[in-house]
């Protein structure tokens, strides 16, 4: 428990004010971009592409010439470019903050094709698309670049909201361990957006984490520890703004997406033992499956009529399209 403390603590002081803020991260981006330089492409992440795309095409929610909204792009824009490999799609990538990182985002998709070779079965004509474009990344030298050659565009929301873009502006919207970081507060107003920003017939696909953050710092705590905490004494000791996430479970998650009319086609969870800690009364009417989910992937989908790859999008580059930071 000291390690959770500490971090809490730690965590609780990078929050105290803009100054600090933003020392935290720049810090983060200095240390970050050095450990992915070194360590190079997880294998997880690319676990985690494939079984994206699997999903993706398992409900017929991606194809050539869709609209695609990756909410919480990150440092290298990992999961919207890879479906670009094999899709000509055109997609917004959004964020509160710029912390993209190019040689990082270089390394990765430099480091990917070996790892196709040997986890995914491509035909011909798709292993060649997959290595020209490849190529073409490795040969960019700015983010602007990259989004020129991949019809990509980067838009930077400080507040988070998704009010700038307009209704039915997306085929598909996801996200992977973003949403548990969105303010509470907003999150019903977040998610009715959602649903408005997808066409009819539009997916969204999340992965949400709903593990204790202060616990990845100390391992002999419960995966799950915060549920020990009312919302007054999470506040005072614990909850941070640098590192802030929700404490939202799996049937508020449900009900949210539901509420904003969002049908649900798929369910994926990731149980964990969470000891025999004491629960608050916040969680006590949830059972015991919903508190030990650890992490949550949907499968939604907006009702109304739906129609594949209508939007025409070229197989080229769009002269002139919209890139860089938008603010």
């Amino acid at each position: 428990m000291i390690r959770y403390v500490t971090a809490a603590v730690m965590l609780r002081l990078f929050s105290a004010g803009p100054l600090m803020r933003g020392m935290y991260r720049r810090l983060g981006n200095v240390v970050g971009a050095r450990q992915r330089l070194g360590q190079g492409l997880p294998g997880s992440y690319v676990e985690r592409a494939l079984r994206f795309k699997r999903l993706c095409e398992k409900h017929e929610a991606i194809g050539n010439g869709m609209r695609l909204l990756e909410i919480g792009t990150g440092w290298v824009h990992w999961d919207a470019t890879f479906l670009r490999l094999f899709y000509d799609v055109q997609a917004t990538l959004f964020d509160v903050w710029d912390n993209r990182q190019l040689e990082a985002f270089k390394r990765y998709f430099g480091q990917l094709e070996a790892h196709l070779e040997g986890e995914i079965e491509l035909d011909a004509t798709t292993a060649r698309r997959v290595r020209e474009l490849l190529r073409a990344i490795a040969a960019v030298s700015t983010f602007d670049e990259l989004y020129r050659l991949l019809g990509f565009r980067y838009v930077v929301q400080p507040d988070g909201s998704l009010q700038r873009f307009e209704d039915g502006a997306f085929d598909l919207i996801f996200s992977f361990n973003v949403l548990e970081h969105v303010q509470a507060d907003i999150l019903p107003q977040f998610t009715r957006d959602m649903a408005r920003l997808l066409r009819p017939g539009g997916y969204a696909i999340h992965q949400i984490d709903l593990g204790d953050h202060l616990a990845y710092y100390d391992p002999i705590v419960s995966p799950k520890n915060y549920l020990r905490y009312s919302d007054t004494a999470w506040r005072r000791r614990y909850e941070n703004e640098v590192q802030y996430f929700n404490r939202v479970q799996r049937p508020e998650w449900l009900h949210l997406f539901q509420s904003a009319g969002l049908v649900l086609l798929e369910e994926q969870r990731v149980s964990a033992d969470i000891g025999a800690i004491a629960v608050d009364r916040k969680y006590a009417h949830l059972d015991r499956q919903d508190l030990e989910c650890t992490a949550l992937t949907v499968v939604l989908k907006k009702a109304g009529s739906s129609c594949s790859g209508g939007h025409g999008l070229p197989t080229v580059p769009l002269a002139g399209q919209e890139t860089g930071q938008q603010r």
